[in-house]
């Protein structure tokens, strides 16, 4: 297998892996598209963090390095081609899940995958209220498993084919690790994350750990 590629963010300069940085390529008319997953071609590359894009758009890089005329753009109007990309990428991911009968829909479900250790990856609806997050992270941080925010109830009942949701539990790693790489494209979900992570201590490859009793 040969190295993975790097590219360098356009904004502070730092290489990292073309995964874990946002393409953005021309759409036509002084549009630009998001690529999130690592296509090939003309791009410019940037962190999926809000300090970096504003210094993209403030500095006008995504011009520079395309070198073609880009109309104006907002972090605002960025941010949301972003969130519009991932949501599309994640609900593909979902649909594709559901399918293969690797996903658990609603609390209940996810409560009997977190029991059978089956669970990898909790995602949290973004409107679910603050008690059904509080469990959530509870339940994420007792055994060792990632939760994440990825949409709101309605769309993430919609991804896995029925009603509204507030959370969903994805029970297979290949899966979870697909999801968690494109929801890191969501510059206003790193606390988030940082939250997610600090909740719990576990090896990226690891399966859960057992409740401690």
């Amino acid at each position: 297998m040969g190295a993975e590629p790097f590219r360098s963010c356009v904004a502070c300069r730092t290489s990292r892996p073309k995964r874990e940085l946002i393409r953005l390529y021309p759409a036509g008319d002084g549009r630009l598209n998001v690529d999130l997953g690592g296509g090939s071609g003309r791009g410019a590359y940037v962190c999926p963090r809000r300090p970096c894009l504003e210094q993209a758009v403030k500095r006008g890089e995504f011009a520079r390095c395309l070198k073609t005329a880009v109309a104006p753009l907002t972090v605002e109007t960025l941010e949301g081609l972003i969130r519009e990309g991932v949501a599309r990428k994640v609900t593909a991911l979902l649909g594709l899940a559901r399918r293969a009968g690797k996903i658990a829909s609603g609390a209940e479900a996810v409560d009997s995958a977190v029991k059978r250790h089956s669970a990898r990856l909790i995602l949290a609806a973004t409107d679910a209220s603050a008690n059904s997050i509080a469990k959530v992270r509870h339940v994420a941080a007792q055994v060792g498993v990632v939760w994440m925010q990825a949409m709101g109830k309605t769309e993430l009942g919609a991804a896995v084919g029925g009603a509204p949701r507030a959370c969903i539990a994805v029970m297979d790693p290949h899966f979870a690790g697909a999801l968690m790489s494109v929801l890191n494209n969501i510059p206003a979900a790193a606390k988030t994350r940082e939250a997610a992570w600090s909740d719990r201590q576990v090896e990226e490859t690891a399966g859960p750990r057992k409740a401690r009793g």
